[in-house]
């Protein structure tokens, strides 16, 4: 009999292509992993992974098993909230995980357009949402281990559906843009005769303040064919903008984070050529029937279109910001 717990550690290794990664993402130790996959294996009656270079490939059979894996442990997990779906403690709450600058713009008004509002058969209150801020790669975690009824994600227009997402069903709210952030002074908040886009090459010779997690931003600067000066890194965004407006460099963030809070001596334009920026609700298909979380992601929609009325109708710094409807 196949063992779930081991499935799941499989699913893991699959997804991370490590046994080191994959005991990291489960809270586990690295030899405690080994350790399930050759009891999985004595079950399986074959190999399931090799070593190949730092990393693990499956097998054949361990592929197909992985395949297998994920669709058991999405069902299981549909099957827990059907569960607690049934019990008084999950009728009225529904929990929510949300990526950063999310938390600060668009959750705050689905909590309060929860607080006014009704059910549509009337006969219960509104849900009570439980919030916990979370990266998209977690959110989605928590969505198969059901300790989330909905997740509240980012990706890119240039990027496929994440493997973690199998299973589970998108409900687009709105797209945002990447955004150049610089000092008042700056000669980018002046010259602004060219159109309000900034063209990421023309920004080769600035310093830079970034985050820690800037994959996305060095692979731009070698497309554009230029090594970045990084002269501070920081991931909060109060201190990022403390640290342009004094000077330090330039820095880049997406209008939603931008919405949250800019500094008045701060000015901001939009990149030109930059993917979008997707935002959307994930969940499971039987958990999205459910009537809490069904109320919940309809407010969650009214609130991103509300959100993205007023950002059309307020200029940020010396561009209109363009987040708009998926």
């Amino acid at each position: 009999m196949l063992d779930t717990h081991q499935l799941l550690i499989l699913a893991e290794v699959a997804r991370y292509g490590s046994y080191t990664a994959a005991a990291k993402a489960l809270g586990y130790s690295q030899p405690a992993i080994s350790y399930q996959m050759r009891l999985l294996e004595r079950t399986a009656r074959a190999p399931l992974a090799m070593r190949a270079g730092r990393g693990i490939v499956l097998t054949e059979a361990g592929r197909r098993l992985a395949d297998h894996a994920e669709i058991v442990l999405t069902a299981l997990a549909a099957a827990e909230s059907e569960l607690r779906a049934m019990s008084e403690q999950r009728a009225d709450t529904v929990r929510l995980g949300a990526f950063r600058s999310s938390c600060a713009t668009l959750v705050p008004r689905l909590l309060d357009r929860l607080a006014r509002s009704t059910p549509d058969d009337g006969a219960d209150p509104a849900p009570q949402l439980v919030v916990q801020q979370v990266e998209p790669p977690e959110a989605a975690q928590l969505l198969r281990s059901g300790k989330i009824e909905i997740g509240l994600l980012c990706d890119w227009s240039n990027e496929g559906t994440a493997d973690a997402e199998r299973g589970l069903r998108r409900v687009s709210l709105m797209t945002d843009r990447r955004c150049v952030v610089v000092p008042a002074d700056h000669w980018l908040a002046r010259e602004t005769s060219g159109g309000d886009e900034v063209d990421f090459a023309d920004l080769a010779d600035e310093p830079w303040v970034m985050e820690t997690v800037r994959d996305r931003f060095l692979a731009a600067c070698a497309a554009a064919r230029f090594e970045p000066r990084l002269v501070a890194t920081a991931d909060d965004h109060v201190t990022i903008q403390n640290l342009v407006t004094s000077g330090v460099g330039i820095t880049l963030m997406n209008e939603l984070a931008i919405s949250a809070h800019l500094d008045s001596r701060l000015r901001v334009r939009p990149l030109a050529n930059w993917p979008q920026r997707r935002i959307y609700a994930l969940a499971s298909p039987e958990v999205l029937s459910e009537a809490p979380v069904a109320h919940t992601v309809r407010e969650l929609r009214t609130a991103a279109r509300t959100l993205r009325g007023r950002l059309r109708s307020a200029p940020i710094g010396v561009q209109r910001p363009g987040l708009q409807a998926a």
